[in-house]
C-alpha cells in the first residue's frame, strides 16, 4: 500500500468523529487500534518494511479508517512516537507519586521505563521509529530531552537532600544515566535480547550508584524489587 492517501476534507470528517470538539469512544477506540498494530509492526519490522495493508489487517481497520485518523504512513509514524513521548509523562507523574525520595524515585522510573522498552509496543515501536524516521529530530529531542530533564530535576532533589556525594554534578550524571539506557535498549534492539535490558541497566547502576550516592543512602536503600512497574507484579 503506498504510504500516502486520500485526505477525508471537511467539517463532515470532523463532525462524523467529534462530539463538541471531543472524539467519540467508537473512533478514539479505532485510531488507538491502529496506532498499536502500527507500533507492532514498527517495532518489528522498521518503518520501511512495514506494509499499511498489514497493519490495518491486523488492527481490525479499513483503509478509509486510517486515513481519517491520519494522512499518511509517515503521520502514522510520528503519531506513535508522540504516543510514547506522551507516557513518558504520565508514567513519571505516575511514579514520583509513590512518595519515595528522589534517587529511589529515580530508580524506580528507569525501571518503568525498562518495562515499557521490553513489553510495551508503542515504546517498542516508537524508540525504532527514532532512528528509521526520516527527519525525526524534533521528536527525539522531545523523547530524549524529557529523560535528560526529568534526571537532572531528580538528581537536583537528591543533592539538595544530602543523597549525592560531595563534588557530584548533576548536570553531567543525568545525560550519562539516559546514555546508558537507550545504548543498552540500542544494543538489546540489535541482538534480539530486549529481554535482557533490565539485567544490563542493573549491572550500570551496580557500577554507578557507589560513585554518586551517599553511603547513607547505599546503606539505607531497599532491596532491589523483581520488577518495578506500576500494578507492581512480578517479572524479569
Amino acid at each position: 500500500m503506498s504510504s500516502t492517501g486520500p485526505r477525508r476534507s471537511g467539517a463532515g470528517g470532523r463532525a462524523a468523529r467529534t462530539v463538541r470538539g471531543k472524539p467519540q469512544p467508537r473512533a478514539q477506540a479505532t485510531r488507538q487500534a491502529i496506532l498499536t498494530a502500527a507500533a507492532e509492526h514498527f517495532g518489528r519490522n522498521g518503518y520501511y518494511a512495514t506494509s499499511l495493508d498489514n497493519v490495518l489487517a491486523d488492527s481490525g481497520g479499513t483503509k478509509g479508517a486510517l486515513y481519517f485518523h491520519f494522512a499518511s504512513k509517515e503521520a502514522l509514524a510520528r503519531a506513535v512516537i508522540a504516543e510514547m513521548v506522551q507516557g513518558w509523562r504520565d508514567l513519571r507523574e505516575q511514579v514520583r507519586g509513590r512518595g519515595l525520595d528522589p534517587l529511589s524515585t529515580l530508580l524506580a522510573l528507569v525501571d518503568e521505563v525498562i518495562v515499557r522498552l521490553r513489553d510495551d509496543p508503542v515504546a517498542r515501536g516508537g524508540t525504532r521509529l527514532l532512528n528509521d524516521l526520516p527527519v525525526a529530530q524534533e521528536q527525539a529531542r522531545a523523547h530524549y530531552g524529557l529523560g535528560e530533564q526529568e534526571t537532572l530535576d531528580l538528581l537536583t532533589e537528591a543533592a539538595h537532600a544530602g543523597l549525592l556525594r560531595d563534588g557530584v554534578d548533576p548536570a553531567a550524571v543525568a545525560p550519562q544515566i539516559v546514555a546508558i539506557v537507550a545504548g543498552h535498549r540500542h544494543i538489546c534492539d540489535a541482538l534480539g535480547e530486549r529481554q535482557y535490558l533490565r539485567q544490563r541497566v542493573q549491572q550500570a547502576w551496580a557500577l554507578l550508584l557507589p560513585v554518586i550516592a551517599t553511603d547513607a543512602w547505599l546503606a539505607a536503600r531497599d532491596p532491589e524489587p523483581e520488577r518495578g512497574d506500576i500494578s507492581g507484579s512480578a517479572g524479569c
